[in-house]
C-alpha cells in the first residue's frame, strides 16, 4: 500500500467530532448518534488508530460500578454509542484510509477492514465517507466530519 507522509503526518493526531450523518438518496438527513452526537478519533504515527462516536445524552447506570448495569441500561448504553480500534493504512494516492479492526464494540467488525475515502483533509478539517449502506429500504451514503482536537 502507498502511504504518502504529508498525508500521514496531516491525518495524525486526535480530531473533534463535528458531525455524523446519513443522506439518503431521496435527500434525507439522518444523525444515527443525534444531531449533537460528540467523540475523538485519533491517528498515531506509527500506524494505529481509534474512533468514538456517541450520543451525548445517554443515561446513567443506577449502580456505580462499569460492569453491574443491567440488560437494559448495558443495551440503552451500547445503542448510544460506536467504537472501534486498529490498525489504519492509507492507499489510492491518499484518498482511502483503511481501518484494520481489532478491537469494536460492534463485534461483527472485529477482524474486518473498514475502508473509509478522504473527501477532506487539512491541517483543521478531516471529512470521511464510506460506501453506501442500506437502511430502511433506502440506500444511504455517511458522512463523518471532524475538526482537529486543539490542547486546552
Amino acid at each position: 500500500m502507498v502511504v504518502d507522509d504529508s498525508v500521514r503526518s496531516c491525518l495524525v493526531g486526535a480530531w473533534e467530532l463535528v458531525e455524523y450523518s446519513m443522506t439518503a438518496s431521496t435527500g434525507e438527513v439522518h444523525y444515527p448518534l443525534g444531531p449533537d452526537a460528540t467523540g475523538l478519533i485519533m491517528y498515531t504515527a506509527d500506524g494505529y488508530m481509534s474512533a468514538q462516536l456517541m450520543a451525548p445524552d445517554r443515561q446513567r447506570f443506577a449502580a456505580p460500578g462499569v460492569h453491574s448495569g443491567t440488560e437494559d441500561e448495558l443495551s440503552s448504553a451500547a445503542s448510544g454509542y460506536l467504537a472501534y480500534s486498529g490498525r489504519y493504512q492509507i492507499e489510492d494516492n491518499c484518498r482511502t484510509v483503511h481501518h484494520v479492526v481489532s478491537a469494536s464494540l460492534f463485534p461483527n467488525w472485529i477482524g474486518t477492514d473498514r475502508i473509509r475515502y478522504i473527501d477532506v483533509l487539512d491541517n483543521e478539517n478531516l471529512t470521511l465517507t464510506s460506501v453506501s449502506q442500506q437502511m430502511r429500504g433506502m440506500s444511504w451514503d455517511p458522512a463523518v466530519v471532524w475538526r482537529r482536537a486543539r490542547a486546552s
